[in-house]
């Protein structure tokens, strides 16, 4: 019975490996951020429409030179638009757009030809619309669909578009070279204007043109949302992981948008993690801040904000551990110093001295990290990495065996903060990896176990040296270059713990106008990020800036470089 009661409780507290969670991640949009975005409207759309050939005529009762017969063809037409201002604002589970156009047909040093009779009276007019305002109002839904292979992505779906305005036939459409006066005077003593027909004929024309905008503004929004749809194999340090991330929800209300997304990282469990994986990532249930709460210190007029839950980054942290991302091994042919018996001397005080005499004999070090780095987003870094239970196991050969000699925990923490270079568009991550984070200790030395005192008070005094010369030149101005969007990209970030328990990392973000585009790795420490290899995810820069000192003692600095050799190259 107790057992019964105990299953469902072990399970609320784990995620089990490649469950999705769902929302892992949301993106929310405010009406500021939907200010900012319409600035990019103007570059969407075209700055000219070419009108093509139109026009009509009517054969009359007899033919077209008796009894009402007239016929007009329009050539060289084009339409010009100039947006002078466009608003998007959240509705009721759409998308409000409202544009104000200036509009003109032609100009006075490119005019359009209008060929024009009547009962046998025809000419040919040079002719252009002098500017005149428009107002389009239109409608966008947003909804999640779902393919056949169950993949979600983000639909945008326009309303029917309205465009309003008003000519004076007279008044804004010049005519000239013809004699069209006597053509209207004609054609009004039958009910009939020539400006009537053309302003009848140029309507259909800019109706249609305007209406053809839609399906382009919709591809836009899918095509800016489609990298939100991902599923790849991501392969780093040999750690297989399979990643899934999609929308499952969108919601539009007056005051924002918020798109919900879904997300799972499942690996399958490398070797040395078998004996330690309890089958999943620690899970923290809890509720999700809403659009207007915003960490103390943050102000509410963000224009775009990201929410990544806790339970989320500690799957991905756990896959990635599952895969054996934190299981290395150095042995003396492949470390980059000499690794051998006399770096225990050093850490034991000469205690295993007698048992491998005065011949240095080969060393392996190994890592057996237990339990998964978790995230903690309370801490006094941005982003807080708990590291627990991550074993450095040394062996070496004994009685014609290889023999583990001792084994070193290493408990503590590794903070990021994250600072953005509007300028430039670089986003800095500033890592603290402070020796005063860690507290080791022995948690094996089955053969000199009086030694451990020493073995920690060695270790702890030579971990900050590593940490500063071998590890602290890798990590040290690591900053990722932002893209821009037709000129528009981030000006400001701010980052803070939301929700109740703490447990939501909140990105907020300004929107503006910015000259950066984005780029390339600026060489060693600079610029490193990502680059899509074709599923896998691979450095675009490769480490080992530092120079690595020869002691014998830095062995474990040397396996550090080496892991974070691998891990960019």
């Amino acid at each position: 019975m107790l057992l019964a009661l105990a299953i469902p409780f072990a399970a609320a507290t784990e995620w089990p490996a490649g469950e999705v969670i769902n929302p892992g991640l949301t993106v929310d949009i405010t009406e500021g951020g939907f200010d900012a975005i319409a600035e990019l409207v103007p570059t969407l759309l075209p700055s000219g429409i070419p009108i093509g050939d139109v026009g009509d005529g009517y054969a009359g009762i007899l033919d077209q030179c008796y009894l009402g017969g007239y016929e007009y063809q329009l050539t060289n037409g084009q339409v010009a638009i100039e947006v002078s201002s466009v608003d998007i604002s959240p509705g009721d589970g759409v998308l409000n757009i409202d544009a104000a156009l200036i509009v003109s047909v032609n100009t006075p040093a490119d005019p359009f030809d209008l060929y024009f009779s009547f009962e046998c009276l025809e000419d040919t007019c040079a002719g252009y619309v002098n500017p005149f305002p428009v107002d389009v109002h239109t409608s966008m839904a947003l909804s999640i669909v779902t393919d056949d292979a169950g993949m979600r992505t983000l639909d945008a779906t326009m309303g029917e578009i309205e465009v309003v305005y008003e000519l004076d036939g007279a008044n804004d459409i010049m005519l000239s070279g013809c004699t069209i006066g006597d053509i209207e005077e004609v054609l009004n003593y039958v009910g009939l204007s020539v400006y009537d027909l053309l302003i009848g004929a140029l309507d259909s024309t800019l109706q249609a043109q305007i209406a053809d905008l839609g399906p382009t503004l919709e591809e836009t929004i899918e095509d800016a949302f489609a990298g939100a749809t991902v599923e790849q194999d991501i392969d780093l340090n040999g750690a297989t992981v399979h990643l899934l991330v999609q929308p499952s929800n969108v919601e539009v209300t007056p005051a924002s948008v918020r798109l919900w997304m879904e997300g799972a990282f499942d690996a399958a469990p490398a070797a040395c993690i078998a004996a330690y994986d309890t089958g999943g990532s620690l899970r923290t249930d809890s509720s999700l801040p809403t659009p207007d709460e915003v960490p103390t210190g943050i102000g509410k007029d963000y224009h775009a904000g990201v929410l990544v839950g806790d339970d989320f980054a500690n799957s991905a942290l756990y896959a990635f551990w599952r895969g054996g991302l934190l299981c290395y091994e150095l042995d003396a042919a492949s470390s980059p110093i000499p690794l051998d018996t006399s770096l225990l001397n050093i850490l034991t005080g000469d205690a295993f001295a007698p048992l491998f005499g005065e011949e240095n004999k080969p060393v392996t070090l190994s890592t057996r990290p237990i339990s998964p780095p978790t995230v903690s987003y309370a801490g006094q870094y941005d982003l807080g990495l708990t590291i627990a239970d991550l074993n450095l196991d040394f062996f070496a050969e004994l009685d014609g065996r290889a023999a583990r000699m001792i084994s070193i925990e290493l408990d503590g923490e590794v903070g990021a903060d994250l600072a953005l270079d509007s300028a430039t568009g670089n986003l800095a991550i500033d890592i603290a990896l402070a020796p005063e984070n860690f507290v080791p200790s022995v948690s094996y030395n089955e053969i000199e176990s009086g030694a451990n005192a020493t073995v920690v008070e060695k270790f702890a005094g030579l971990f900050g040296t590593i940490l500063d010369s071998v590890v602290g030149g890798l990590i040290s101005d690591l900053a990722f270059a932002l893209p821009s969007f037709s000129g528009l990209g981030l000006t400001e970030l701010e980052v803070g713990a939301n929700g109740s328990e703490k447990d939501w990392l909140g990105v907020y973000a300004s929107l503006g106008p910015v000259s950066y585009t984005g780029g390339d790795c600026g060489g060693c420490g600079g610029g490193c990020g990502g680059a899509d290899t074709g599923g896998s995810t691979e450095s675009s820069c490769s480490g080992g800036c530092s120079a690595v000192p020869t002691a014998p003692w830095v062995a474990v600095g040397a396996a550090l470089l080496w892991m974070r050799r691998r891990r960019a190259d």
